[in-house]
């Protein structure tokens, strides 16, 4: 349980998360990803801070439906992240009559391939 609490303390509620927090329906699937993991351990005991931040927010989440709503996305330049972008851009695909509001994934192979490359 001991690592429960540390991937709650440095992945949910550390500072570069709070300050640029990602879209609830993101956290609420990672969280579950998370738990399905554990449940899946031998002898396995789930924390309960864990499980209730858990059902709290997945019970206003809509995770099945289209994602809508600004967030942010970050993504780490490098495998110790401590180079990051941090993008604010809407969830939906088409927005405002436009897809210029979200990051296309070969945008981001691009910046990859640059970024290896200088």
């Amino acid at each position: 349980m001991r690592t429960q609490c540390e991937v709650m303390k440095t992945i949910i509620f550390h500072e570069h998360t709070t300050s640029f927090s990602p879209s609830n329906r993101y956290v609420s699937l990672f969280l579950k990803t998370f738990i399905d993991k554990i449940e899946r351990t031998r002898d396995y005991n789930l924390d309960d801070e864990l499980v209730e931040f858990y059902v709290g927010l997945a019970a206003s989440t809509n995770t099945s439906g289209p994602a809508h709503g600004m967030c942010f996305k970050t993504y780490a330049l490098d495998e110790e992240q401590y180079t990051r972008v941090v993008l604010r851009e809407e969830q939906a695909m088409i927005s405002q009559g436009t897809t210029g509001l979200v990051t296309w994934e070969a945008g981001l192979r691009l910046a990859d391939f640059f970024a290896e490359h200088p």
